[in-house]
């Protein structure tokens, strides 16, 4: 189970991306230099880190390996956009499982968008969709987002870790100093591997450890 994290093997033409396509000089340090060097969607361009595309490029590109780019845009505190990347509840459309009331730097919305795919087993009633990052580039990477399968029965992803590497692993860390910002995640992955039988391999780990000392919330 532990090998079929969610992953993405590329992102279009990246081996020698050039700042044109590049999708980290449209999501880093959104300055007045970023909408000189690019001329595409607007949307892209004004809310940077925030929108919807750079969220969903950052989120597996941090998730394959915590660099310092990743670094720095987790240390952003603006707080104008919220998460586009949850799974909305069908009912009201808004994220099922995470508490919305509670604002969240973009910094920590990418900690919390990392970890959902980083961990991701599987999501329910979901396919993946792929779209370029910038469609008025030719070569622009392909960004991965995921859409209900139009069953009626809303998405669910499910969350799982691999204890032997949890320790070592930067998003996991970060998301203990800080619960809140992924709480539910936390609880997906409790329940998930106390339904596969796993949860005791974590017993010796941060993660477990965590779970232990709030298992007034775990059981």
């Amino acid at each position: 189970m532990y090998k079929n994290y969610s992953s993405i093997s590329k992102f279009g033409n990246m081996k020698n991306p050039s700042s044109v396509n590049n999708p980290l000089t449209y999501c880093i340090n959104n300055t007045i230099d970023n909408k000189f060097l690019h001329g595409g969607p607007p949307h892209i361009l004004a809310d940077g880190q925030g929108s919807p595309n750079c969220q969903a490029f950052l989120s597996d590109y941090c998730a394959q390996g915590w660099d310092s780019y990743c670094e720095y845009a987790s240390q952003n505190i603006n707080e104008r956009y919220p998460s586009t990347m949850e799974t909305p509840d069908s009912c009201n459309n808004t994220p099922r499982g995470f508490n919305a009331a509670i604002p969240l730097t973009e910094g920590e919305v990418l900690i919390r968008n990392t970890a959902s795919r980083k961990y991701l087993v599987k999501m329910v009633q979901g396919k993946e969709l792929w779209e370029p990052f910038d469609p008025t580039v030719a070569d622009s990477p392909m960004i991965r987002k995921w859409v209900e399968t139009g069953y009626g029965t809303p998405m669910s992803p499910v969350y799982a870790v691999n204890p032997r590497e949890i320790d070592n692993d930067i998003v996991m860390n970060k998301i203990l100093s800080k619960p809140r910002i992924a709480m539910d995640i936390l609880m997906n992955i409790y329940h998930t591997m106390k339904r596969n039988g796993t949860i005791n391999e974590l017993n010796d780990t941060n993660l477990g450890k965590f779970y232990n000392i709030n298992k007034q919330y775990f059981f």
